[in-house]
């Protein structure tokens, strides 16, 4: 009796549905990823239910504070798996943290969800992955994802692209990079690194292969409106706010929400 009352109103599509988030719930696991020899801190965070999913990559920025944890709960109640990971070098990750490096992670992360073995055992949606980039994980998400065939969409916020720093700007931070505890830093290899990569890693590079994806970027003001201007097929939204959007968190989960829907 009380399961039939429970089911009042419920269609048989509705009762197949809670079956299956019962049968597959919602998880997290930490999981260990080798990259040349160096362990990688991965938060993996997977929607209920057997079918396989798209998969969220998030992409933090310079040194990571903001995780963007807030989002990926929304994102994995709307069914979608979302994956954070910390660079090498970054966060207790192993490895030396270069900023080829992170955009390297990134492929290798894709690597690891695209293996026959994981999208079966973590139920991801092969060749459908989307990556979520905040400050200079903006930049790698963008570089990474354009030649990436799986990515089919990109979305970014506050954008920090290090294609144009000079040397003496990067000098200028040396003080603040190795006051940052949390990353495995040699200054003078992480700027030598940028500077020997630079006209590698130019967005404008990149232009014909952003053109397939689908982009989304928001933005704290127009700092960075030409060169995205220059991009196809981008929706550009600016709000009035912060480098992590502190005051704008439920707007930008709303939007990027319905965008990755």
């Amino acid at each position: 009796m009380i399961i039939l009352i429970s089911m009042i109103g419920l269609n048989a599509q509705d009762i197949f549905a809670q079956t299956d988030i019962k049968k597959f719930p919602a998880t997290s696991q930490a999981i260990s990823i080798i990259i040349e020899s160096d362990s990688i801190a991965v938060f993996g965070m997977f929607a209920a239910g057997e079918e396989q999913k798209e998969t969220v990559i998030l992409t933090h920025g310079l040194p990571g504070h903001e995780r963007n944890l807030d989002l990926a709960q929304e994102l994995r109640r709307s069914g979608k798996n979302v994956i954070y990971f910390n660079y090498r070098g970054a966060w207790g990750s192993q490895g030396e943290f270069l900023y080829s490096n992170c955009v390297e992670d990134v492929h290798k992360i894709l690597d690891f969800f695209s293996s026959s073995e994981n999208v079966i055992k973590y139920k991801i949606k092969p060749n459908a992955f989307i990556l979520f980039g905040h400050s200079m994980g903006g930049g790698i998400a963008l570089i990474a994802g354009a030649t990436d065939n799986r990515v089919k969409k990109i979305a970014i916020y506050s954008p920090y692209l290090l294609d144009n720093a000079t040397e003496a700007a990067l000098n200028g931070s040396k003080t603040y990079f190795e006051s940052l505890f949390m990353l495995n830093i040699n200054f003078e290899n992480f700027k030598s690194d940028i500077l020997r990569n630079q006209s590698r890693f130019k967005i404008s590079n990149f232009k014909q292969e952003l053109a397939k994806k689908q982009l989304l970027i928001f933005d704290e003001n127009e700092r960075n409106k030409l060169w995205i201007e220059e991009l196809n097929n981008v929706e550009y939204i600016l709000m009035e706010t912060d480098h992590s959007f502190s005051d704008k968190r439920i707007e930008l989960i709303d939007k990027a929400k319905k965008w990755i829907d």
